[in-house]
């Protein structure tokens, strides 16, 4: 066997290593190496046994006696403090810049991430950072002001631009506006990746090939001095360097990436990991560039990101140009502060986009690994003409597509969105997709991919409870990055295609925001939902005077488990089989005792977001399966009353 292909499979094994977790990484270790000893031979078993070993002593966290370390990131709300290898978060610490070398005394609040049926966004992001959590401060002794050329040219920006443009480009920040292409335009790899290459174009021109790269090389080295190392910088410059070694570029590009993953491990799954491999590879194996990119691009993008945008991947490479004008544009109003108001409307004009209309053009969902490896096998296991491989690639879209519509179940989904509410109802045959609550903004994301996840891209209906911001904060969010057709407030009985979500208490107005709840009840089959928002006992007992015979299989109870509702007048009317506690006990320690209580009394059980994470009910004639993403199971069968 080749050099170049036994490098290959070591960077094979060692992402099937990566993905395993638990006991089973320990069983699969062995077999792998088993196999690359059968497959490549001695060598290269040492080498992935030794890519291992080096990515745990990379990894290694040292025992820190004292929270001392460098602000690396000063946001509007939250500043990053990198302990040794770790960062944490500091909340409301403006007098903090950038490059302060400090000790705080504090409590370390570790993240804590609750079960959910989709790989939870922030804490990916969490473990890509090797972020710690956040320090409640107590005392903060600044050490050294920063005086890096970072950190002084953060604090120009912060005086001679408040928009927050510049800093989005040259800095990463959140955009103050946000449309359907901003996010690629102000992306940091994209950005350093086309900056790169210019630079690269520009040296071919000058100087021979050999003179090229080592100027090359040099360039990365000092921007990682001055600027720092980032995921994106070190994997143009392993890919860089690595073509110093005299093997074909198959070698060439697994050893750059088996390199990267020993570094960076947790990178596995993002999208600046998977997707230049995956071309790197086409390329090495010379598929058609474009077209095998535009074939592979939707099932990578589903399975990281659940969702694929036809119109950014055509335009890609307009895009890039145009994100990279943005960068230097940035830079030139670094020393040009007069041209500031000129790059703000530069940069809101490109955030300006007819998004009802790009939504129609998204694709959305998670294709299984069986499906993922039939559209892999069917693209690439024998070469193909430009027209099939575009006919493939069009019916696997298809096929793709077409799943939602064959789904017979109708689906009640309790997101886990901490404390707060949000609830998903999925018509059978895709005919239709409600949301009641939309959680707070700090878990929009998370919701956002949980419905990206279930190949939503359209709600014909979102309705809110009333206006707290647990129940309300997520709607700002939908309504950019999801097409709504309806948006409910009102106390009104909804309607689509045979199926009725019915609003039960009236539209008066009362002194507690709380009991301004619409309560809402949905029936399939003759099995029964109720929503209660955060209404109190003394709305629930009104609720039961004006439904004297209401009865209910499934109850989320009434704001999060709250003493302050679930009457027993209620329990023992409605008598449910089961009841959903939304709630994060630590905010505010819901559910109380005395509902808890109350349940025991009854014999109702409960399920709650915070223990047994998305509770998902599937509907499929009598039959109701129960489930949630902590491994739960259960079957309810309707019973006639």
């Amino acid at each position: 066997m080749s050099v170049e292909r036994g490098i290959f499979l070591v960077l094979i094994a060692l992402i099937l290593f990566q993905i395993s977790a638990g006991f089973i990484s320990i069983i699969v270790f062995f077999l792998l190496v088993l196999l690359l000893f059968d497959q490549a031979g001695l060598k290269f078993c040492l080498l992935f046994i030794s890519a291992i070993f080096l990515s745990y002593l990379l990894q290694k966290q040292p025992v820190m006696t004292d929270l001392c370390g460098k602000v690396v990131d000063v946001r509007e709300k939250v500043t990053f403090l990198k302990v040794g290898k770790i960062e944490y978060s500091l909340f409301e610490q403006k007098h903090l810049s950038l490059d302060d070398q400090i000790c705080v005394i504090g409590k370390v609040v570790p993240n804590k991430s609750g079960s959910t049926f989709i790989s939870d966004p922030i804490l990916r992001w969490s473990n890509q950072r090797n972020h710690g959590g956040s320090i409640q401060v107590k005392s903060i002794e600044i050490i050294s002001r920063g005086n890096t050329i970072k950190s002084r040219l953060f604090n120009k920006i912060s005086v001679i631009d408040s928009s927050g443009w510049l800093k989005t480009y040259l800095f990463g920040h959140s955009a103050p506006m946000t449309g359907h292409f901003t996010v690629l335009f102000v992306s940091g790899g994209l950005i350093a990746s086309s900056m790169v290459a210019m630079i690269r174009n520009i040296l071919g021109y000058l100087f021979t090939e050999k003179v090229r790269r080592r100027v090359m090389t040099s360039f990365l080295i000092v921007i990682g001095l001055l600027w720092g190392g980032s995921f994106v910088l070190m994997r143009i410059f392993l890919t860089d360097s690595s073509r110093y070694l005299n093997i074909k570029p198959l070698g060439r590009v697994s050893l750059a990436y088996i390199g990267l993953l020993c570094i960076y491990p947790h990178h596995l799954t993002h999208p600046a990991f998977i997707i230049p491999l995956t071309l790197s590879l086409i390329n090495v194996f010379g598929y058609p560039r474009f077209l095998s990119r535009m074939a592979m691009l939707p099932l990578i993008q589903t399975l990281l990101m659940y969702r694929f945008d036809f119109i950014t991947a055509l335009l890609f490479p307009i895009l890039r140009i145009t994100a990279l004008i943005g960068y230097l544009f940035a830079w030139v109003c670094t020393f040009l502060p007069q041209l500031i108001p000129r790059f703000i409307k530069f940069c809101e004009m490109l955030s300006t986009s007819d998004h009802d209309f790009l939504t129609k053009l998204q694709l959305t969902g998670h294709p299984s690994i069986i499906f993922s490896i039939i559209w892999v096998m069917v693209l690439f296991s024998k070469r193909l003409s430009k027209k099939q491989l575009i006919i493939r690639t069009i019916v696997l879209i298809a096929v793709f597509q077409i799943g939602p519509y064959l789904n017979p179940f109708v689906t009640v989904t309790f997101f886990n969105v901490a404390q707060a509410d949000s609830a998903l109802i999925q018509l059978p045959y895709n005919q239709g997709n409600w949301l009641i609550d939309t959680g707070r903004s700090s878990t929009s994301a998370l919701l956002r991919a949980n419905l990206w996840y279930r190949g939503i891209s359209h709600l014909d209906a979102v309705f809110i409870s009333h206006q707290d911001s647990d129940h309300s904060g997520g709607l700002a969010m939908l309504m950019k990055d999801f097409s709504i057709k309806e948006i409910v407030w009102d106390a009104i009985d909804y309607r689509h295609k045979g199926y009725v979500l019915y609003s039960l208490m009236d539209g008066k107005e009362h002194l507690s925001d709380n009991d301004n709840s619409r309560v809402h009840l949905f029936s399939v089959n003759g099995f029964t939902y109720l929503f209660l928002g955060d209404i109190s006992k003394s709305r629930e007992v009104e609720l039961i005077r004006m439904y004297p015979f209401l009865q209910a299989d499934i109850i989320k109870l009434a704001h999060h488990g709250s003493k302050t509702s679930t009457s027993q007048q209620l329990m023992a009317s409605a008598q449910p089989r089961l009841t959903i506690i939304s709630a994060d006990p630590r905010v505010y320690g819901h559910p109380h005792k005395e509902t808890l209580k109350t349940l025991w009394q009854f014999q109702i059980p409960a399920l709650s977001t915070y223990q047994n994470g998305d509770i998902r009910i599937s509907t499929l004639g009598n039959f109701h399966f129960v489930m949630s993403s902590s491994g739960g199971f259960g079957i309810m069968k309707t019973v006639i009353k």
